[in-house]
């Protein structure tokens, strides 16, 4: 299935998707190579403004073409250049509007260099994808650029460096679209492999915290999955999960309504435009949320900093913000659920294994309420969301 690829800048992962989508799809004026699928691939690199500066060949072997060593400069950012060692176009079609299919696409040996860092990544695979013309790529002030789209994304072995030299590496970015509904992706899933952060190459900030948490390095993975019911308008998140090794797993399992077709499309019309999107989605409801917590010694960590810092031990520590639960929780004026989050939390700090927080509304709450409960009666969110807490159960 494929979906459009749409800009994001929030994670690691989308960082290094837009840095390889930015190189392998802009530029301008080449030298025509004579071989349809490459010139065309090379057109719809100069799209955006940036210029195909060489490649060394073109090749073709049984349905698949290479384009070797191409060099990239943007006109409009002398800082800014990229590389490509080798792009392969297998099984390509042309079609109708100048639109490009291809059963796979591979790059190796990327790396994008620019004045506040750069970008490097071994491989980025493909497949069924549909590429754009130029022109669709381009867009114009009445039509956006249309996008490529995909069935599955695979990058490996990604390098991220900053202007000071602070580093973070991933080894693998999978994204795979499972169902569609028209344009619209309607099941997705990805994972995000081995995201390490090392004290010695990120910046002194977080360095100093793991530091001080007692690590010389972190590594993470991320996944998730989702299904949206157009006609149904539900959006499901499941085991949507961020592990650290030696640090513990958080999960956001949810179950949203509302979520019409009418609102996705005009979603994807407001993209960089926060305000506008936050007034289209006031009458998405949230109808479950579930929030979880696997310990492997974070909560530990945590603690025994607290408590190096108060010149104390961690038992100490965990007395003290026991003892502090109730005052701290009598802003919720709920006794009875004061009393269940201060067992909950007592439990917990006390043999700190598993916290789960779930949000089951008697009726699908809409964000427009919610956000109206938050600023005039934040005390009656429990009652409004219906929330539980449980610590150390094994569900």
């Amino acid at each position: 299935m494929k979906r459009p690829i749409h800009s994001s800048r929030s994670t690691l992962a989308a960082g290094v998707w837009l840095g390889a989508m930015a190189l392998a799809f802009s530029a301008e004026a080449f030298t025509p190579s004579g071989n349809q699928t490459a010139d065309a691939f090379l057109e719809l690199l100069e799209a955006e403004g940036r210029t195909v500066e060489s490649y060394s060949s073109v090749e073709e072997s049984g349905d698949t073409v290479s384009i070797l060593d191409i060099q990239l400069k943007d006109e409009a950012d002398a800082d800014m250049s990229a590389s490509i060692g080798k792009i392969d176009l297998t099984g390509a079609v042309q079609l109708e509007g100048g639109r490009t299919k291809v059963d796979a696409l591979a790059l190796s040996d990327l790396t994008m260099k620019a004045s506040d860092g750069s970008l490097h990544v071994a491989s980025f695979s493909s497949t069924d994808m549909v590429l754009p013309s130029a022109a669709e790529m381009a867009g114009s002030d009445d039509v956006p650029p249309i996008a490529p789209s995909y069935g599955e994304v695979e990058i490996l072995d990604a390098t991220v460096t900053d202007d000071e030299d602070n580093q973070a590496t991933v080894e693998r970015i999978f994204i795979a679209i499972d169902a569609m509904d028209g344009d619209l992706p309607t099941a997705s899933r990805f994972n995000i492999k081995g995201l390490v952060l090392d004290t010695e190459t990120i910046d002194d900030d977080a360095s100093e915290t793991m530091a001080d948490l007692g690590y010389e390095k972190i590594t993470v993975d991320i996944e998730g999955a989702g299904k949206w019911d157009p006609d149904a308008a539900t959006v499901i998140v499941e085991n949507l999960k961020l592990t650290g090794e030696d640090a513990g797993t958080f999960q956001i399992d949810l179950k949203l309504g509302g979520v019409t077709r009418d609102l996705v499309n005009k979603l994807n019309e407001t993209q960089g435009e926060p305000e506008d999107a936050l007034g289209l989605i006031q009458g998405v409801t949230v109808e479950t949320i579930s929030l979880k917590l696997d310990n492997d010694s974070i909560v530990e960590r945590v603690l025994d900093k607290q408590a190096n810092e108060a010149g104390m031990e961690r038992s100490e520590m965990v007395a003290q913000l026991e003892g502090g639960l109730p005052m701290m929780l009598s802003m919720l004026q709920n006794p009875e659920f004061q009393n269940k989050v201060a067992a909950a939390l007592g439990s917990f700090l006390q043999s700190p294994e598993t916290l789960k927080v779930t949000a089951s509304p008697s009726a699908p709450v809409p964000v427009a309420q919610l956000m109206g409960t938050v600023m005039m009666a934040p005390h009656t969110l429990p009652q409004v969301l219906g929330i539980d807490i449980a610590a150390n159960e094994d569900n």
